[in-house]
């Protein structure tokens, strides 16, 4: 673990980040006298949807997924029949999914939730949507909403410093979410994954960090809105620079994750909160959110900072989605079976101004 006296700047550089507009009684956080005195509870759902890709093979799909006879129309109805069941029985009101391949299968699910079988409200419905992509990758982040998205943006990267070319990177999808007046911005990401080895591709996560760490600065310095980040970040909580001292009477002025970024405009650092940590530095959950070689990561986080109050949260285990032990039930193209390798994160919260 990174603790906060290990903190250090990544090296100054230049940096190109591009703007396009375009049951969950448990691991409580607030008890429900507070909540009810506080305003309106959102309950918010991120989910790594594991190469969810349509059933037209249009040759940006992964190579296991083209190649084969496995997965079809009728094989990615089936699938989008299963994340439609997961919607309706969570009931959030906000989902960021990860791994999204393209915005028709957004509009796929909003057909098959308004269709038969399930309950039709259209107060209640997900009326809102946005989905961010590159242009010739393969996955995206997709957001629906039954709160007005607005302010869409995408944040990209171009490091041209190093001694290697930077590899595709997924950009940080920035949207504005309103409710009952109250502005709530969400910074969805999907940080470059291990694959090429861990600690030669953390450089790029380093930068990615960079530009978030940034962003929120900005925002912070504009009219210190609430402020959430999720995603895939690639990177176990615990990785990140750590302040976990707080209770302790030492810095208690900063928050438990310390977000890092080289600029020589701004200070070298933004302060967030990590839900994964209880109030006394220890996880909420003895379950993470991905299991790789028989041990827990808790690579995919919710993060927040500004006027929030968290009201609980939880790597969300349970069956058809999880197994009886409590791990993530990935999908498999052979058998058409399962959901993803990453359990979904569910988070309540607040917005106090």
């Amino acid at each position: 673990m990174k603790t906060f006296r290990e903190f250090y700047v990544v090296l100054v550089a230049i940096l190109f980040c591009s703007c396009s507009d375009g049951c969950l009684g448990q691991n409580k956080l607030l008890q429900d006298e507070e909540v009810s005195a506080s305003g309106t509870p959102i309950l918010i759902a991120n989910w790594n949807l594991q190469t969810f890709f349509d059933g037209k093979k249009d040759g940006c799909e992964y190579k296991e997924y083209q190649k084969t006879s496995d997965w079809n129309e009728d094989t990615y109805k089936v699938r989008l029949e299963r994340l439609c069941d997961f919607i309706n029985q969570t009931d959030a009101d906000i989902y960021i999914f990860e791994e999204l391949e393209n915005e028709a299968i957004i509009y796929d699910i909003s057909n098959q939730l308004a269709g038969a079988g399930h309950n039709w409200n259209q107060r209640k419905f997900w009326n809102y949507s946005v989905f961010q992509k590159q242009e010739g990758t393969a996955i995206g982040i997709g957001i629906l909403s039954r709160y007005p998205l607005s302010n869409v943006k995408a944040h990209s990267m171009d490091i041209r410093i190093h001694n290697k070319s930077q590899p595709t990177t997924r950009d940080i999808l920035e949207v504005q979410v309103t409710v009952q007046k109250k502005p709530l911005i969400i910074l969805a990401n999907h940080w470059k994954s291990k694959s090429g080895g861990e600690a030669e591709t953390e450089i790029w996560r380093d930068w990615q960090e960079s530009i978030l760490a940034k962003r929120i600065n900005e925002l912070i310095n504009q009219d210190n809105p609430a402020i959430l980040i999720c995603g895939d970040f690639n990177r176990d909580t615990a990785d990140f620079v750590c302040n976990l001292s707080n209770q302790k009477g030492f810095q208690n002025n900063l928050k438990n994750i310390i977000l890092r970024y080289a600029d020589f405009g701004y200070s070298d650092y933004t302060d967030v909160n990590s839900l994964w940590f209880t109030d006394y530095g220890d996880y909420v959950s003895q379950n993470g959110s991905y299991f790789y070689d028989d041990e827990w990561e808790r690579i995919d986080n919710i993060m927040i900072t500004g006027p929030i109050k968290p009201i609980s949260f939880t790597p969300h285990a349970i069956q058809p989605w999880s197994s009886p032990q409590g791990h993530p039930i990935p999908y498999k193209i052979y058998t058409g079976l399962g959901y993803s390798d990453h359990l979904p994160l569910l988070a309540r919260i607040i917005l106090t101004k």
